[in-house]
């Protein structure tokens, strides 16, 4: 049923963007001056609706994203000329270099290359951001210094020498945990690359090491022909020191307990019926004068931690929309307990980082690239 629901939204985007841009397209062509309603003119400008079409149906690639662009901002240049045609009335036609500019679909056309070249640039260049929060609980008097790393989705991006540059900065800030938050590699990345990066990220200096949790793309559930399997990704984990955690817990030395949850797809997307343990069972024998804080790659079960009483949850897994304006849908879809950001429920305090990379292509637009350093103190 949901495939036939999706085949049938597949159809009518095809067939909507497809139809729209055809209009358009004509538009520009007689703008020009070009035969647009002679039959090789016309054919050429179905060609093109058709192709445009096609390229859009796949919402996760660089093409779809770039038609989506253009035709939001068409639309918009295209009210803004029917609001200026009737404030000016019979002085429209007098308007040639209006004309001119609406026709050609230049606005739309600029814009759009704008904003990729802004996402693209924004995407290359990972910053630093920065919290502090502030805990009821007994810890000690200087608190504690993390890094929080997530969809790095190597090689999207971020290329080796990038990475170990950052990998550096992040030693810099002499940090007592490291947390990485899933799909630090996904479907493209092959077992050298996966091989390198973990070996960079375990280099990053640290008072009680580096914690990782499986998002849904590190294994490469996605695709039948792995680059790598399961064994040898948990294999080559393991072998540079950094703990995993399959909804398994660990000490950070005396004050923390860490625990990291199994990714929340992972048995549906194997086709399985079972779940992953509850939050509940997972704390239940822990001293909960600990400071307990939780790694879920996907922002989930917000209510669920904030009730039995975990201290902070740390995510990824949205990049926070990467484009505009998902970003803001994904907020009212609710997909995820939240999107980006900063979030407190009750005493449970909650980051979701944007991502150090993005997903399927190297622009982002809604958020920075970013790792995140979180200060904990005591108050």
């Amino acid at each position: 049923m949901n495939m036939v629901f999706l085949g049938l939204a597949a159809i009518v985007l095809l067939a909507g963007i497809g139809t729209y841009l055809y209009y358009f397209i004509k538009r520009i062509f007689k703008t020009f001056k070009a035969p647009a309603d002679k039959l090789p003119v016309r054919v050429i400008i179905i060609v093109l609706s058709v192709i445009c079409g096609v390229c859009s149906v796949n919402i996760f690639s660089l093409p779809a994203m770039i038609i989506y662009h253009i035709v939001a901002l068409s639309m918009a240049v295209m009210l803004i000329n029917f609001i200026i045609k009737k404030l000016s009335k019979e002085k429209y036609e007098t308007m040639n270099v209006w004309k001119k500019i609406y026709g050609s679909g230049i606005i739309a056309f600029g814009i759009t290359a704008v904003i990729f070249i802004y996402g693209h640039y924004n995407m290359m260049h990972v910053v630093q951001t920065d919290y502090t929060i502030y805990t009821d609980k007994e810890i000690r008097k200087e608190g504690y210094r993390a890094a929080l790393i997530a969809d790095v989705h190597f090689s999207v991006s971020v290329d080796l020498n990038t990475l170990k540059e950052k990998c550096d900065e992040i030693s810099s800030n002499n940090v007592d945990m490291v947390f990485l938050c899933g799909d630090i590699v996904d479907e493209n990345t092959s077992k050298d690359n996966m091989e390198q990066v973990f070996k960079a990220f375990s280099e990053i200096k640290s008072t009680y090491g580096v914690y990782y949790v499986y998002g849904n793309h590190d294994r490469q559930l996605y695709r039948n022909n792995r680059k790598y399997t399961e064994e040898e990704l948990k294999s080559a984990i393991e072998s540079f020191g950094i703990t995993i955690l399959q909804d398994e817990k660990a000490e950070a030395g005396d004050e923390i307990v860490v625990v990291g949850r199994e990714d929340a797809s992972y048995h549906q997307t194997l086709g399985k019926s079972e779940e992953r343990d509850s939050i509940e069972e997972l704390i239940k024998d822990i001293d909960k004068d600990k400071f307990i804080i939780v790694l879920d790659h996907q922002p989930k079960e917000y209510e669920e931690n904030s009730m039995v009483g975990t201290d902070l949850i740390l995510s990824g897994h949205t990049h926070a929309g990467q484009m505009w304006p998902v970003n803001i849908a994904f907020k009212f879809l609710k997909f995820d307990d939240a999107v980006y950001g900063y979030t407190k429920i009750d005493a449970t305090q909650a980051f979701i980082t944007s991502g150090f990379a993005g997903w399927g292509y190297s622009v982002k637009t809604s958020s920075p690239a970013e790792y995140v350093i979180i200060d904990i103190k005591g108050k």
